[in-house]
């Protein structure tokens, strides 16, 4: 019993250990563009940090792609397997392979997007160095780090390479004809991540990379599906409310007013994700129902507060973010607020709780259902012609509570087996 209490401490923790370095990566990611961005935005003019920004945009929907729900299911299989060093091995060189496929069919995606949009295609190469830097950096084996419980090295490698690339930026980058240096800046930051990353992995794992025939790698593809199938729709269904109000409402300032909104929300929700990720990282590794009940407790003071600060400084929050202008838009902040609490439990119960567990289906179709009643509302309210950003905002918050209560209901539903796994993975000293 002594040793089980033992490890169950331990396990505890790695878990803090976890959530402190996460939480360390977390606010390096606040502090080190908000010293880029500034300086990149006066030095490359209006039409070079526009050329910068929207290309960025584009990149960042090709990063999903490339990340493909890895980070869940590489996470998931190696976190079963890690006692097995070869076969983590195996694992690591299968996802490796299908993340070098994704590269070539997302590559081939990306020429036929840059033909078509003028803007791209007026800056090919520097869409292109882009695309060498996240394909890079998708080379990345982090699902290892998670699946063992170290995480240590993400915050360090992110602050080692960021920092210098910083300097770099700062040194090089004076005009808008240093442009491409930006991107080529970024290779940079991301070949120095995949050397410390990968002298690292051998050393902190234990495990030795080996690469299985190409059909291991096509089958992680297809393991992989589900989860990325979830997280893509997750991020269309958001964009898809900010483009239908800019359709509906033909107003700038209406759609100005609505992204600052969901940055106040994006935001507080980035707060989310250190413990979204250590959570996981403990729940496939161990199962252990106790933990995540407390998780959930302390969430629960957690987004209440955040909530009820944010409907307080509503209005603060809205001067700092637009200026003067904007803060006749502070309700719709405060109108948001629901979704600021709510959402953590989205996330929690999401992959953390029902993922870990193998309920991959019910947390992939839960987003895909409250997803598509967004759309529908969003839609039907703004073809109606009475549609307002009040409107918009209580739609947002009702399919997050649809999203929130499938998943509470699911877990509910799938408690006893839930617990029977968690006893079995214990019984087998797995904690």
């Amino acid at each position: 019993m002594t040793g089980k209490n033992n490890d169950s401490s331990s396990g505890t923790k790695l878990f803090l250990t976890n959530l402190l370095s996460q939480y360390g990566l977390q606010l390096a990611k606040y502090i080190i563009p908000l010293l880029t961005l500034p300086y990149l935005a006066r030095v490359l003019s209006l039409d070079g940090y526009g050329i910068r920004s929207y290309v960025l945009s584009a990149m960042t929907l090709m990063s999903v792609i490339l990340e493909f729900g890895f980070m869940q299911s590489a996470t998931k299989k190696i976190a079963e397997n890690r006692e097995d060093k070869r076969q983590a091995g195996l694992i690591t060189g299968a996802v490796l392979e299908a993340k070098v496929i994704l590269i070539m069919l997302a590559g081939v995606f990306l020429c036929i997007l840059t033909l078509a949009i003028p803007l791209l295609n007026e800056n090919k190469l520097y869409v292109a160095i882009s695309y060498v830097a996240i394909s890079l950096n998708s080379l990345l084996p982090d699902f290892v780090f998670m699946g063992y419980e170290t995480m240590g090295i993400l915050t360090s490698r992110y602050v080692v390479s960021k920092g210098i690339g910083l300097i770099l930026t700062f040194a090089l980058v004076h005009s808008e004809s240093d442009l491409l240096l930006v991107p080529l800046i970024d290779v940079g930051t991301s070949v120095i991540a995949l050397i410390q990353t990968y002298f690292g992995l051998k050393r902190i794992t234990g495990v030795r990379i080996s690469f299985p025939c190409i059909g291991a790698g096509v089958q992680e593809l297809k393991e992989s599906a589900a989860y990325f199938v979830s997280n893509f729709s997750s991020t269309l269904f958001n964009s898809y409310t900010t483009m239908a109000i800019g359709i509906f409402f033909k107003n700038p300032a209406d759609v100005a007013l609505w992204s600052l909104s969901m940055t106040v929300v994006s935001t507080i929700q980035a707060l989310y994700s250190p413990i979204y990720n250590s959570l996981y990282a403990y729940m496939v590794a161990r199962k252990r129902l106790l933990l995540f009940k407390r998780v959930v407790h302390a969430g629960l003071i957690g987004a209440t507060t955040l909530s009820v600060l944010v409907v307080v400084f509503s209005e603060l929050l809205m001067r700092i973010l637009g200026g003067e202008g904007y803060a006749h838009g502070s309700y719709l902040i405060s109108m948001m607020a629901p979704v600021i609490w709510l959402s953590f439990f989205s996330l929690v119960f999401g992959w953390p709780l029902l993922g870990a567990f193998g309920f991959t289906k019910h947390v992939t179709y839960t987003t895909i259902a409250s997803g598509i009643l967004s759309v529908f509302a969003i839609t039907a309210v703004g073809l109606s012609g009475y549609g307002t950003l009040a409107t918009m905002a209580v739609v947002r918050c009702l399919t997050e509570a649809l999203l929130c209560c499938s998943r509470v209901g699911i877990a509910y539903v799938k408690r006893g087996d839930m617990v029977r796994m968690s006893a079995a993975c214990k019984s087998a000293g797995e904690d």
